[in-house]
């Protein structure tokens, strides 16, 4: 795993940004805890993760795995937070299955491949 993230509080939301490569299941539960980390320092409900510049892998079954991950490995406030990422195109299919995971678990978690949507998302 080779990644960078950087965090910015905004007035009214969290923005991180993720950039990087991550390659395995290993990777992704590594780079979920980086990010809850991160939401952790600040308190934030609203958080926008713009990680266009990530690499991703693209099995679907560790996706749901990840999920998983969330709910065994994140206290249950993190339930409440509404989360928009933002993905290059590539990851959209993928993207898409990771937002049915989630939100049949009932997290607002949401995918999108346009700052402004996901922008949009948060405040709806």
């Amino acid at each position: 795993m080779n990644i960078t993230i950087t965090s910015e509080n905004k007035e009214e939301y969290l923005l991180i940004e993720s950039k990087g490569t991550l390659e395995t299941k290993e990777d992704l539960f590594a780079h979920a805890q980086m990010l809850f980390d991160e939401i952790q320092k600040y308190g934030s409900q609203k958080i926008l993760i713009n990680q266009p510049e990530t690499y991703f892998p693209l099995e679907l079954f560790h996706y749901f795995g990840l999920v998983k991950n969330y709910e065994d490995s994140f206290p249950p406030e993190f339930r409440d937070l509404k989360i928009a990422i933002v993905i290059s195109n590539e990851y959209k299919d993928v993207a898409a299955s990771w937002e049915a995971i989630c939100q049949s678990k009932g997290l607002q978690y949401f995918a999108f491949t346009s700052f402004q949507d996901a922008i949009s998302c948060l405040f709806e």
